[in-house]
């Protein structure tokens, strides 16, 4: 009865285009959480290219003889992303056990700590400035990529015995945008470590 009247909410809330409350998402059962890298074709390389990320919630609910609709709950606050989250969740195989309506959550994704090392500070502007007309509510220093390269560098100045005086993150962080908006040919990580080097230095 409560799915029911869980269902119909949703239904309301859709066609009023409005998004559902947290207390009724929290109803529907997550099926699954995927990150997206440009690496899948499920990425288009473009969209990459131009910064494009973000994580978009998906509801899916299986009707009939299996029929699938895929209906956005969250947006990534892209419409190229949010479609392609909607034909990915529809297309993915889930076992709802039991469940005809489940949540699944897409985050594209752009850097892989694999790849951040060829990062040059370029492609980190332009993600910069789409987090910042994307998402102005949110911290440029608080983007995945940034917190992947912080993590790369601490392990290799703990590998030199400088761990003990590392300077404090967030100054790290500020220092390397502001580089990186200054030297744009640079490479992004190689730029992180010289402006820590110049903080432990002071």
């Amino acid at each position: 009865m409560r799915d029911r009247a869980c269902a119909v909410l949703l239904a309301a809330l859709a066609l009023l285009g409005a998004q559902p409350s947290a207390a009724a998402q929290a109803t529907v059962p997550v099926w699954r959480e995927l990150v997206i890298y440009p690496a899948d074709s499920s990425y288009p390389a473009e969209l990459a290219r131009r910064g494009v990320q973000g994580e978009a919630t998906v509801e899916v609910t299986v009707g009939e003889q299996g029929r699938r609709a895929a209906v956005v709950r969250s947006s990534s606050r892209s419409a190229e992303l949010d479609a392609l989250a909607a034909r990915l969740a529809e297309r993915l195989e889930i076992a709802g056990n039991g469940a005809t309506t489940g949540l699944v959550r897409i985050l594209f994704r752009k850097d892989h700590e694999s790849t951040v090392a060829g990062k040059t500070c370029a492609d980190f502007n332009v993600d910069a400035a789409y987090q910042a007309a994307v998402f102005p509510e949110r911290e440029v220093r608080g983007m995945p990529v940034m917190v992947d390269s912080i993590g790369k560098l601490i392990y290799s100045l703990a590998r030199e015995g400088r761990s003990r005086s590392f300077p404090a993150m967030s100054q790290v962080l500020d220092a390397t945008v502001a580089a990186c908006a200054r030297s744009p040919e640079a490479g992004m990580l190689d730029t992180m470590r010289r402006e820590a080097l110049k903080l432990l230095s002071q």
